[in-house]
């Protein structure tokens, strides 16, 4: 869970880790873009929370802040006796280990890094809307097309996604097709496919290409993977329908 990377995120970056889990933490950094991400931003705010915290004449609030952490996800040792078997077990954490940082610069940071990931989550809903699939009408019959777009746009993108992807397998160089078969892709978690789709749109002459572009960001963003999100919307090209959420975007981030 992120709460857990953060938190240990903070002991690797306090030293309070022990030889071993230091070992654990340093594998898994490796290749866990997420764990990368939480320890920047955790030596990007040290310096200047330092700061803020020697000159800051209100410190009070920030220590009932800090304390509320404390309450929600440690405990005391006299807290950790045997509880009554009807009692709901619930995970703790001993005080113990923590005492050097969480009631210091280290705690606001988590407290920081708590509050800054749902804020970043709430960028994606404020930047990214699943696009209507708009079909022109040729006559009175419905096609496939047709039944697609009606089941995309009622949010059925399961049902959607396997009529897209026989029209796509039929005619692989449709743009509208391929566009929301890729964002049908992504709506159901089949990320890797749904990129692949929407590179091939960017790398094509299509009215669809930026879009793609934005898309692309989007699905980046919803993983927290900022760098790739920056790259995507900094292709968006000026003009387009999407430059200027592209380049509002690209300045929170």
């Amino acid at each position: 869970m992120t709460e857990d990377k953060i938190l240990w995120t903070a002991r690797y970056a306090e030293g309070d880790l022990s030889e071993e889990e230091t070992l654990q933490y340093e594998d898994l950094l490796r290749h866990d873009q997420e764990l990368k991400e939480h320890l920047l931003d955790y030596h990007d705010a040290h310096g200047s929370l330092r700061m803020f915290m020697a000159y800051d004449n209100e410190r009070n609030a920030l220590v009932a802040g800090i304390k509320e952490l404390n309450d929600k996800y440690f405990i005391s040792e006299a807290e950790t006796e045997p509880a009554p078997v009807e009692v709901k077990k619930i995970k703790t954490v001993k005080l113990s280990g923590y005492l050097r940082w969480v009631s210091g610069v280290a705690a606001v940071l988590v407290v920081g890094l708590l509050v800054w990931s749902p804020w970043k989550a709430d960028l994606y809903e404020q930047y990214y809307g699943t696009p209507s699939m708009s079909v022109t009408e040729r006559g009175t019959s419905k096609t496939d097309l047709d039944e697609a777009a009606a089941l995309f746009n009622a949010k059925k993108y399961n049902e959607a996604k396997f009529l897209l992807a026989k029209l796509h397998a039929s005619n692989s160089s449709n743009a509208i097709i391929t566009y929301y078969f890729a964002i049908s892709l992504l709506e159901t978690d089949e990320v890797a496919k749904s990129r692949l789709l929407l590179e091939d749109l960017f790398q094509g002459e299509s009215v669809y290409k930026n879009d793609a572009a934005y898309v692309m960001a989007m699905s980046y963003l919803k993983e927290g993977k900022e760098s790739d999100a920056k790259f995507w919307l900094e292709k968006v090209a000026n003009g387009t329908v999407q430059y200027e959420k592209a380049q509002e975007l690209l300045k929170k981030l």
